[in-house]
């Protein structure tokens, strides 16, 4: 009988926390967000016992976020900011709102950099539940916590942004990740694509990932394919991982 080992592969759960995946929270929720959650618990449960390292990535945001609505004076969740806005703000004339934890420079330098913003409504708050595992996940799923977005000045969607999650995998001698979470279109996406620029084959499951939108999700599920990254159902990881 073959003997399977698992032991360069790492399953990352990328934000399946209640804030995106409990609709009660009121905060960001993820259509069927649960549902993510719901499989990469089948996912965990599935490699884990062959030596597979698994990986908790999410979000904890300051209340001033760059990336929060509500820090700004005129601006209400899902509008965009972009550099063109805000290139003239001074630090005596400008549209931040008094919670912001971030400066006018550290604004228009984050927005010249990435262009434009998308802007949220509070969620993923630190020192709140909001940011704790999604039921059936539970810490003692895991062996190493990955937490991104602590900077209140700069949007961080992938794991390995501002993180040392790429230090960890390398000391683990892990060659190949596995990805579910949400959100398809922002975070798990650009952990998917990262972890590609930084050499690991990547694998994300369908059945383990909800998308923010279905015209962005679309996108980044063919930016995947340009970028040699397989989509694929459990089903058929299981074919690849056990054949």
């Amino acid at each position: 009988m073959k003997t399977i080992n698992l032991n360069h592969v790492a399953v990352i759960s990328v934000d399946n926390t209640k804030t995106f995946e409990d609709a009660s929270y009121k905060e960001l929720y993820v259509q069927e967000g649960e549902q993510a959650a719901q499989a990469t618990k089948k996912l965990i449960d599935l490699l884990q016992p062959y030596g597979a390292l698994i990986v908790n990535v999410f979000e904890q945001h300051p209340r001033g976020h760059i990336s929060f609505a509500d820090n700004y004076l005129d601006k209400k969740p899902f509008d965009m900011i972009a550099y063109k806005e805000v290139k003239d703000w001074t630090e005596e004339n400008h549209g931040l709102a008094l919670g912001a934890e971030f400066t006018v420079k550290e604004l228009q330098s984050f927005l010249k950099t990435v262009g434009s913003q998308m802007l949220w409504p509070q969620h993923s708050k630190d020192r709140t539940d909001s940011a704790e595992l999604m039921e059936p996940l539970k810490k003692d799923d895991f062996a190493i916590t990955v937490i991104k977005g602590t900077n209140p000045a700069k949007e961080a969607y992938s794991g390995f942004d501002e993180t040392d999650l790429d230090k960890k995998l390398t000391e683990n001698q892990i060659q190949k990740v596995v990805l579910g979470g949400v959100a398809t279109d922002y975070c798990v996406g650009k952990t998917a694509l990262d972890a590609v620029d930084k050499g690991y084959e990547v694998i994300v499951v369908d059945d383990a990932v909800r998308g923010v939108a279905s015209e962005s999700t679309q996108v980044m599920i063919e930016n995947f394919a340009q970028n040699n990254i397989r989509y694929v159902t459990l089903k058929e990881l299981e074919n690849i991982l056990f054949a």
